[in-house]
């Protein structure tokens, strides 16, 4: 199966760890510096779960003539670089591409297929890992909070999905398919989102809001917030999100920082705000959802720039 990895940043680089077994299938696709360090040097890759080594996939390029047509498509690249990485690529879909969006939010799959003009065929997906770039070519991750999704919102068939989780199962990387992937995208988005937005609305660190009332009232709000609209949106049996997520985020290390917040305070230039918070916030608008908490961070934030 031919399978191209779209993004080798800490995401694709994870995955590509899943599937060190079958290197020979991989393709990566890369530009620049990542390019030319994946060519000379492999990438290499350290996990506690996957283990520690050096994955040399069967070919890296940015070249859609020479890559051809792919079996699956990964797409591991941030929200912000989507857009353009589909439009560049589209010629490598074909009409039964299995096309795997990685990205944080609620809103790659739809995205994804209105950007590929319908081509292929686009799962609705999520991965939770902790990974990071510790210099071109070279990612760790870290813990043991790993796991892919993969399935479809109208609970279709589809055997290159079950054959890619097979494959990621069998590199140690836990996946499963279909399993109420709707569910389980929403209570991803629901943590990653949630917690982004307490932390960017009073720019802290977990611990300055535990340690806070008024602050925990408002995370509160913006799970509420989310699980309206979850709801909305068709999504069942996430009643007890809310005061579940609570009591993991008032246990977490007072340290702890989402990656969109890091970004955010880091100064970067792109984000995924729009992407993550703006999504679900222009979602409600669309659906006539009251969201309250999330309004008052995305617009808090608007008024900065």
């Amino acid at each position: 199966m031919k399978i191209a990895i779209l993004g080798l940043g800490a995401v694709g680089a994870t995955v590509a760890g899943g599937l060190r077994k079958f290197e020979k299938d991989l393709i990566f696709i890369a530009r620049g510096e990542t390019k030319r360090a994946l060519m000379e040097n492999g990438l290499y890759l350290e996990s506690e779960l996957l283990g520690n080594g050096t994955i040399r996939p069967g070919l890296v390029s940015d070249d859609p003539k020479e890559i051809g047509v792919v079996d699956v498509l990964i797409l591991c690249s941030k929200s912000y670089g989507l857009q353009s990485a589909c439009k560049k690529y589209a010629d490598i879909v074909g009409e039964d591409t299995l096309i795997v969006p990685l990205q944080n939010g609620i809103t790659a799959s739809k995205s994804v297929s209105q950007w590929l003009d319908g081509k292929g065929i686009v799962s609705d997906s999520y991965i939770y890992c902790f990974s990071n770039i510790t210099e071109t070519g070279r990612v760790s991750n870290k813990g043991q909070l790993l796991r892919i999704g993969i399935g479809f919102a109208d609970q279709k068939e589809n055997e290159t999905g079950k054959k890619l989780v097979a494959m990621l199962n069998e590199g140690g990387l836990p996946s499963t398919y279909g399993q109420d992937i709707m569910k389980a995208l929403w209570e991803k988005y629901a943590m990653m989102c949630g917690n982004s937005c307490a932390l960017i609305y009073f720019d802290c660190e977990a611990g300055n809001i535990q340690e806070d009332s008024n602050k925990i009232e408002f995370l509160h709000g913006i799970y509420e917030d989310i699980l309206r609209l979850a709801k909305a949106e068709g999504v069942v049996g996430m009643d007890d999100m809310p005061q579940r997520y609570l009591k993991q985020f008032l246990n977490f290390p007072p340290q702890t920082i989402t990656s969109l917040y890091r970004d955010m305070r880091d100064g970067k230039e792109e984000t995924e705000f729009e992407w993550v918070v703006g999504g679900g916030y222009r979602l409600a608008n669309e659906l006539g959802v009251s969201v309250p908490f999330m309004q008052k961070v995305y617009e808090a934030q608007n008024g900065k720039q």
